[in-house]
């Protein structure tokens, strides 16, 4: 199955407009029931969490997380117990931060890499020098607080490039919410979580999701790919809409060595095996609407 996650929130404990029993309110009501908590520079919240659930939405899951907010970009840690340190941070050197994140459990990749720096939003962008990419578990590719063009745009392509060039890092979204109220057009993430994973926590539904690179961005259906008879099939699903018979969804494959449009039918898209030979390491699939260009963009995974 897919689980819907929003994996970027605030409160009042960092610069959000909300308690965190508001926020768990806020999210209960918008049928979010699967959420990290990712306050600025703090894990205050945290101590709140496991009362506003139980009292407002039992039904409800979250993860620890923080936002660690630097001069130098912002990094998204995930699935932690403790705060992560960064007083002796190093532009010329992120790999420490990842690695702390690491050895406290964590997961961590950058938020809004390409977010437009100073003088409108000074630290937002990623600017810190990574030596080795295999330490990102994830990139935040949207970011429903910034435009698409071309701060999401370009997070996408970076994220793109890093897996033509063989990591294994997961593509997500991020709310990137402050106070209670929902973007338009709205971007989620989905993780895949398979039936031994369903009665575990969802630190380890997160994590084993991410670690095998199965998220979905989406804001219509879902794009899940399988393999049948040594075709790889890619089929729209239910996510924050139902595929829709009245639209025309086009699937692009893009490979290290190029790029296919195919249409679908009955939401099913099947690839070509010329197609599939151009797969050597890793492919991504854009889903669109109508029309193939950044506008008309509905999923990526």
């Amino acid at each position: 199955m897919w689980k819907r996650i929003e994996l970027h929130n605030h409160t009042l404990e960092s610069d959000g407009r909300m308690t965190v029993p508001e926020l768990v309110h806020f999210l209960s009501s918008n049928n979010i029931t699967a959420f990290s908590l990712t306050d600025h520079n703090t894990v205050s919240g945290w101590y709140q969490l496991p009362e506003a659930v139980r009292d407002l939405d039992p039904c409800s899951e979250f993860i620890r997380g923080y936002e660690l907010t630097s001069y130098f970009g912002h990094m998204l840690c995930q699935n932690i117990d403790s705060y992560i340190p960064w007083d002796d941070i190093n532009v010329g050197n992120a790999d420490i931060l990842f690695q702390r994140v690491h050895n406290a459990g964590g997961l961590a990749g950058p938020a809004h890499p390409f977010s437009i720096p100073f003088p409108f939003s000074t630290g937002m962008r990623w600017s810190m020098k990574i030596h080795d990419y295999n330490l990102i578990d994830f990139i935040e590719i949207i970011n429903n607080a910034h435009p698409m063009i071309p701060d999401n745009k370009n997070a996408i392509l970076w994220w793109e490039s890093l897996i033509f060039q063989g990591y294994h890092i997961a593509a997500t979204s991020g709310l990137d919410l402050h106070q209670p109220k929902l973007p338009q057009n709205l971007f989620t993430t989905f993780i895949r979580v398979p039936d031994d994973f369903l009665q575990m926590p969802l630190k380890a539904q997160l994590e084993r999701s991410v670690k095998s690179t199965e998220t979905c961005v989406t804001r219509g259906p879902i794009a899940d790919w399988f393999m049948d008879h040594q075709q790889l099939c890619i089929l729209l699903k239910p996510g924050l809409t139902l595929p829709d018979k009245n639209v025309s969804y086009l699937c692009e494959l893009r490979t290290e060595h190029g790029r296919h449009i195919f249409s679908f039918h009955d939401f099913l898209c099947v690839l070509p095996f010329s197609a599939l030979s151009e797969i050597s390491r890793s492919a991504v699939f854009f889903i669109y609407q109508n029309q193939a260009d950044w506008e008309h963009l509905i999923c990526v995974a």
